[in-house]
């Protein structure tokens, strides 16, 4: 990449080409700039500046093919109400602000285009509750049902039915971490409960597979007072978890990418069990025989890095922070794995 970055975004654009934006780079300091990264090509080139330096903040592909980059910890070390779209050519300043600041929130796309923004992190104050719609149509936010549980640091997935489960988090002050979930409706706007986790886990993965279970690994336990090798799988028709296979290794702050052929590539994360460190090793999830099998491991140990699936299969992996003991390496890598 152009910059070392992490705590940034990495998008898919229509045209194959990836938005890599925003995001902390060497010594913690913002990164206000943007990369477009080209597969065919394998650089990296200037994007159009954004109006805001970002970490922290969501990245969302809208239907129309632009990408909505919501919130986030800015300058001067405070959390942001702000939004911008890309369309392409240039970032666009979105005037109607989210009902509050976030950071560590989720964002996930509805299945009528508009995108649902939940809960977050107002730095050093309190874990959110308040949830807001983005309408591409009219570029405006209206808020909409406040979840059950404040919660930042959760995972926010669109199950084959259209609605949306939250899962885990981390509420603050306080520090616990959630094992609670629960399920958005679009078509009323209310949070309904979802049952409760096998595990409580902030900073783990979800993966809706193509059978509709939903796949979900690692995260930190307060509880536990460790990372998580567990996982568990998802059933929307009995609204059931289940445990399922562990992991060879346990991790939070990684990446799962659904592949074409339906396995989930699990990549790097943080370890601070014994002497906190970060992992190069990479997981294979195969759904059919419900294992996990260890693939080639990445050329640098990473967490906070982004991965996204490329249109010929591949799987991009940018930016991210390497951690051994008290030393701390920022990343600059985009490594291509082939599953």
């Amino acid at each position: 990449m152009l910059v070392p970055r992490y705590a940034h975004t990495a998008t898919l654009l229509d045209d194959g080409r990836v938005l890599i934006f925003g995001g902390l780079s060497t010594g913690d300091a913002f990164v206000r700039s943007a990369e477009l990264f080209d597969p065919f090509t394998g650089r990296s080139s200037r994007a159009p500046a954004p109006h805001r330096s970002r970490a922290f903040h969501t990245a969302t592909p809208l239907l129309n093919g632009t990408v909505l980059i919501a919130g986030g910890f800015v300058r001067p070390y405070s959390t942001s109400r702000t939004s911008e779209l890309f369309d392409g050519r240039a970032f666009i300043f979105i005037e109607s602000k989210m009902a509050v600041p976030r950071e560590l929130h989720a964002a996930t796309l509805l299945d009528d285009g508009r995108v649902l923004i939940s809960g977050g992190f107002v730095g050093g104050v309190t874990s959110l509750t308040h949830c807001d719609l983005f309408d591409p149509v009219t570029s405006k936010f209206v808020p909409t049902a406040k979840m059950r549980y404040s919660r930042f640091g959760h995972a926010a997935t669109r199950l084959s039915d259209g609605r949306v489960l939250i899962t885990g988090g981390t509420q603050y002050p306080g520090e616990a971490t959630l094992a609670a979930a629960e399920i958005y409706a679009p078509a009323t706007g209310e949070f309904l409960p979802a049952g409760q986790m096998l595990a409580e886990r902030s900073r783990h993965t979800t993966t809706l597979l193509p059978d509709g279970r939903l796949l979900i690994t690692g995260g930190y336990s307060a509880k536990a007072g460790r990372q998580l090798a567990s996982t568990e799988l998802f059933d929307a028709s009995s609204m059931m978890f289940a445990p399922g296979p562990e992991m060879a290794v346990a991790r939070m702050d990684h990446t799962a990418t659904l592949l074409p052929d339906g396995r989930v590539l699990i990549a790097g994360g943080f370890n601070g069990i014994s002497e906190p460190h970060t992992v190069a090793s990479c997981e294979v999830f195969d759904p059919q025989h419900n294992t996990f099998a260890p693939v080639s491991v990445l050329p640098s140990a990473v967490h906070e890095h982004k991965a996204v699936l490329l249109p010929d299969g591949t799987v991009l992996i940018s930016g991210g922070l390497a951690i051994r003991g008290q030393a701390r390496r920022y990343l600059g890598d985009t490594t291509i794995i082939t599953p």
